[in-house]
């Protein structure tokens, strides 16, 4: 009688990776000469909003970093939240600012963002922060910073290798398929007007999908030997989290693969923290 086996994915935990980091940046913490305070500011009260975070939140109590949620109501106007963004800036008690995304439809993303002080954005999205992460500078955008550190402390390097990313957002994407190319890596970026997905995705020696859309990558889009990196966050209908990639039909086929939740999520919490502590560093 033959003897057959599937060999599964070896998962890539962003648990585990946060955990082995966190003494590192507690160290970092306990040598400041103050408590580092993150100022939160949110705009309406979306259920997937509010559970980020409280994320960020329940983290910043762990490490011992002080955080200032202020939440506003979806109604207000974009002149008055410009208005919360300045009292942060002048405000010598707060180091770091998020403005929350996204932002309700009257409101401009891009003019709330670029009033935020450029050495106050712990998420790396002014534009003076943008042009200095393009060309290998600064902070990176928490997201982006995450997989950077998932993928080190696994061992899994970028320089050389073919990486294909699907999404092109300002916010993920983007920031992501640049990481990977100042880090070495042959980038390809897919997105919704890519002719033949699989094909391109099938080229990679990493995929990395960040697009939002429950269950996009399938069996079809990977081989074997791979690695995926899943930065999607999707609800299914029972009201689970679930990724952009279908977890069940790759995970006997690619060589490691990050889950939803428990992955990317993780490290972007501990990357916005990071940021924080390398901004208070630089004062």
């Amino acid at each position: 009688m033959l003897c057959s086996y599937i060999m599964s994915a070896q998962i890539l935990d962003g648990r585990k990776a946060r955990e082995a980091l966190l003494p590192g940046l507690m160290e970092k913490i306990r040598g400041l000469s103050f408590v580092p305070t993150l100022a939160i500011i949110q705009v309406s009260d979306r259920i997937d909003s509010t559970s980020f975070i409280k994320a960020k939140k329940a983290f910043a109590k762990k490490i011992g970093v002080n955080e200032k949620h202020i939440q506003l109501a979806e109604n207000i106007s974009q002149e008055k939240v410009i208005d919360i963004v300045r009292e942060c800036n002048a405000d010598s008690n707060i180091q770091g600012i998020i403005v929350q995304l996204p932002l309700p439809a009257h409101i401009e993303r891009d003019i709330v963002i670029n009033t935020i002080d450029p050495n106050k954005d712990v998420d790396a999205l002014t534009a003076m922060n943008v042009s200095k992460w393009s060309e290998g500078r600064g902070i990176l955008p928490a997201t982006a910073r995450g997989v950077r550190e998932l993928l080190k402390f696994y061992k899994i390097s970028l320089k050389d290798k073919k990486v294909t990313v699907v999404g092109r957002s300002e916010l993920v994407g983007k920031p992501i398929a640049i990481m990977c190319r100042n880090e070495g890596a042959i980038v390809t970026v897919c997105h919704s007007k890519t002719l033949d997905l699989a094909t391109e995705t099938k080229k990679a020696d990493i995929i990395i999908c960040a697009v939002g859309k429950l269950g996009l990558i399938q069996s079809k889009h990977v081989k074997r030997g791979q690695i995926i990196i899943d930065v999607g966050i999707n609800r299914k209908e029972d009201g689970m989290l679930a990724g952009d990639v279908d977890f069940q039909s790759v995970k006997n086929i690619v060589a490691a693969i990050t889950p939803v939740p428990g992955g990317v999520g993780q490290m972007t919490v501990l990357a916005l923290f990071e940021n924080l502590v390398d901004i208070c560093g630089n004062i």
